[in-house]
């Protein structure tokens, strides 16, 4: 660990971010030219790291090493702008001077937020200062999204974009078939590129009969001449003969000759035509066509391979786990393993990793599910070094850096899936652009909305939900379970507001519950006048319609506004909670049907009608299933009489 008194603190010791390059952890007080810059500094970054705030965790040592750099722009404006002036000499004025000053960057929003909040913390930890302190206190303690001019985030509301249904189900096939199919493929051309790379180091002097020998292999298994391929660096070669592949391959010799050797290349290549890539690793015919996933790889395109590969297991690891990108990126050698339940009927697949964000690299378990494990097997077998995802620290000609550059990683790959079967379609005409910190969102946003949905590969997001919260997303370091029930919150809401806006249309409920709803909506429309031709306060309608929204249980049958004095599905000593597989849903006084259920009802007469005209049934089986029909018959003539 660094210490107080060094030049230098390298935080990366702490850190525990996988997903960030060391070098954003080293602070480098010499990089400030005055000697009063470095002491205040120094003693802002300590009072950081060890003061807690009033409310909430220390903050991360990725937030500490980010405002250093935020501290350093305040200083050099400072220097530069206004002489060396002391943080003790500075006025509103002066700051009013920095934020036109950061507004001239042309930074977004979010970061002009980021590069002032350094501001209000150098204030606040003015007692802990003895070198030079920010006495005024930033525009007199206003928010600072007041300041810059933007309405405070609504709460709960996440603001990352959630994938759309359209993109994320062809990734994640397209990320399954790489795991399962197109793996042991790269993992195969990568062993036979090494052998040849090694045996190349064997090769003294040219051999003519090397050479004829290999091209006459090649004419026997009627194979064509190795060519450049798309992944050669000099596409307008790409057909022409791979010289210094055939050379390396044959044993001729370990680079192009020249001569008579590119002579019998070329009168091979007339006679036997190309053969783009011309590596002897097989192809695994496609699960869908039954014909080879790609052509014969060739030397540059095996890293091209590795890296969509590697990023094919990033998808599945962070879509189906809940993980963080960071969390990800500290996944190492020997990560997974499996447990048993105590009936030892069930398997469950973990990992264990490191918690970052809140947890300061709190080690840390996750409960996944078997594409999860299929993946972190795969990332095993592939070259790294320490974490799964690798930055590796030298030059090698066949390594892929992925962990620092995986938004690009993954919208190459969203790019690339036309070419593997899975085309993933545009979004308003545009390729969707894809960031690591959507996954995360989009499984909460499915769980929360369409939890009895299924994502490729017929995996159920029920499934997820109940493997994730079965372990480190349970927890509340995690964080995963707060922002599903944050997604939760919002879709009932969601779901309440369509429903008010059917009753302003005039759809009106016929279950038992349907009255006390209706009257609720009444009492809210009356209050705000939300009549034709008067437009509301949307803040004000959500506010009072959250009230409905906190005990809303959608349904395909019904909708169920939970109160347990009335709930019909409720046993003695049994969870205060609405029991689904004891719904009772055209008698409970917590139920409501309109007219977007009857679809629902329709089905389960058409099923009812089937089951009736079975040959063999008892009378008491006939006589239940038309006692049945005749319940169902009443709900939907119910519905249809309400709503005329």
């Amino acid at each position: 660990m660094p210490r107080f008194a060094d030049d230098v603190w390298n935080l990366g010791v702490a850190g525990f971010a996988g997903n960030r390059y060391p070098s954003e952890f080293l602070i480098d007080f010499k990089s400030l030219r005055l000697s009063v810059r470095r002491e205040a500094a120094r003693e802002f970054l300590f009072w950081r790291l060890n003061t807690r705030p009033v409310r909430g965790p220390l903050p991360s040592i990725s937030t500490v090493a980010s405002e250093w750099w935020n501290l350093r722009c305040f200083f050099r404006f400072l220097d530069t702008e206004h002489g060396g002036l002391r943080l003790d000499s500075v006025t509103q004025p002066v700051l009013d001077a920095y934020l036109a000053h950061c507004r001239g960057e042309g930074l977004l929003t979010s970061g002009l937020r980021q590069r002032l909040q350094v501001l209000p913390r150098l204030h606040l930890a003015a007692p802990a200062l003895t070198t030079d302190v920010l006495i005024v206190s930033p525009w007199n303690g206003r928010p600072l999204t007041r300041v810059i001019g933007t309405e405070p985030r609504r709460e709960h509301e996440n603001t990352t974009p959630r994938i759309p249904p359209k993109v994320i189900g062809p990734l994640v096939q397209a990320a399954l078939f790489y795991v399962r199919t197109a793996a042991e493929d790269i993992i195969n051309a990568r062993v036979e590129l090494a052998e040849l790379e090694t045996s190349v180091e064997d090769i003294h002097g040219l051999s003519i009969h090397r050479l004829e020998r290999y091209l006459d292999g090649l004419a026997r298994e009627g194979r064509g001449v190795p060519a450049v391929d798309k992944f050669g660096r000099q596409a307008r070669l790409a057909g022409s003969p791979a010289y210094t592949y055939v050379m390396r391959k044959s044993g001729a010799g370990p680079a192009v000759a020249g001569g008579i050797y590119d002579k019998r290349i070329d009168q091979a290549l007339e006679r036997l035509g190309p053969e783009p890539g011309g590596m002897d690793t097989p192809i695994t015919p496609h699960p869908q066509t039954g014909l080879p996933w790609r052509a014969r790889f060739s030397p540059t395109a095996v890293p091209y391979e590795e890296r969509l590969l590697r990023t094919a297991c990033y998808i599945l690891v962070a879509y189906l786990s809940g993980m963080r990108d960071s969390e990800v990126k500290e996944l190492r050698d020997g990560c997974h393993y499996t447990e048993r339940s105590a009936d030892g009927v069930v398997v469950r697949h973990k990992v264990h990793s490191r918690l970052v964000k809140g947890g300061r690299g709190v080690a840390e378990n996750w409960v996944v599910i078997e594409p999860v494990a299929e993946a972190i097997a795969v990332l095993e077998r592939l070259p790294h070094r320490k974490a799964l995802f690798c930055r590796p620290v030298s030059r090698d000609r066949y390594s892929t850096v992925t962990a620092n550059r995986m938004n690009e990683n993954l919208n190459a790959f969203r790019a690339h899936c036309t070419h593997i079967g899975f085309p993933v379609p545009d979004v308003d005409g545009e390729p969707w652009n894809l960031t690591t910190r959507q996954f995360r969102r989009t499984v909460a946003w499915h769980i929360a909305h369409r939890p009895y949905g299924t994502v490729a590969g017929m995996i159920q997001y029920k499934h997820l939900s109940v493997a994730m919260f079965e372990g480190y997303a349970g927890t509340s370091a995690s964080g995963f379970r707060a922002e599903v029930a944050a997604e939760e919150a919002l879709a009932r809401l969601a779901d309440v507001v369509e429903r008010y806006e059917d009753f302003k249309a005039g759809v009106r409920s016929s279950s038992p519950g349907g009255a006390r709803t209706d009257n609720e909506f009444g009492r809210v429309q009356e209050e705000l006048q939300d009549f034709p031709g008067r437009v509301v306060d949307e803040r004000r309608l959500h506010a009072m319609l959250k009230t409905s929204a906190r005990t809303l249980h959608v349904g395909t049958l019904n909708d169920c506004y939970y109160q347990p004095e009335t709930a019909l599905c409720r046993t003695a000593g049994g969870p205060d909670q609405p029991m689904l597989n004891n719904c009772r849903p055209d008698r409970c006084g917590n139920s409501t049907i309109t007219t977007r259920h009857r679809p629902g009802w329709e089905a389960a007469r058409e099923d009812t009608e089937r089951a009736l005209a079975f040959v063999g049934l008892s009378d008491l089986q006939r006589t239940a299933l038309r006692q049945h029909l005749h319940d169902i018959n009443k709900v939907i003539e119910g519905v249809d009489h309400a709503n005329n």
